[in-house]
């Protein structure tokens, strides 16, 4: 007997279905989600059966309304644990890449122990050792003042001066 059974209370509902049909983790958060707004109860309800029942909190809520939506937790818990196994290994490499990460710099023996040659010890493929006068051609102290000269005797181009 795989199905699974609904029986209406006053203010309750009581649900049985197979345990093979859903991970025990998966019954246990959808029984979470509820707990907000119904008294939740597990139990055994015979052989390889699970009985979940529903009391309403609030007085006059419909718990018909509890025993589909419980269905329905329960299929997204079960599919939220299914994708998560499947990415176990995925989030374990990124989880222990951050990790690496915020163990900080490396200590004096990593640095002593890497092999910087002389052909690499002033790469700068990020251009990151430029400064920025270098990097965007500012003009210096000197050619800023030669500049302000050339636009005050009035250059060959004709420009005024932009204040």
């Amino acid at each position: 007997m795989s199905d699974m059974s609904f029986h209406l209370g006053e203010g309750s509902v009581r649900i049985e279905f197979d345990e093979g049909l859903y991970p025990k983790d998966a019954i246990y958060g959808a029984a979470y989600v509820f707990i907000d707004r119904c008294w939740v109860h597990l139990d055994r309800a015979g052989d390889r059966r699970i009985q979940v029942t529903l009391k309403a909190k609030k007085p006059g809520a419909d718990t018909q309304i509890y025993a589909g939506e419980f269905q329905n937790e329960l299929l997204g818990q079960a599919w939220r644990l299914r994708i998560v196994e499947e990415n176990k290994k995925l989030v374990e490499s990124i989880t222990a890449r951050a990790l690496g990460g915020a163990a900080g710099p490396p200590g004096l023996d990593e640095l002593l122990a890497m092999d910087i040659g002389e052909e690499t010890a002033f790469e700068d493929p990020l251009g990151i050792a430029m400064s920025w006068e270098e990097k965007y051609k500012k003009k210096g102290k000197g050619e800023g003042a030669k500049a302000e000269a050339e636009g005050a005797s009035g250059d060959a181009s004709g420009d005024e001066k932009a204040s």
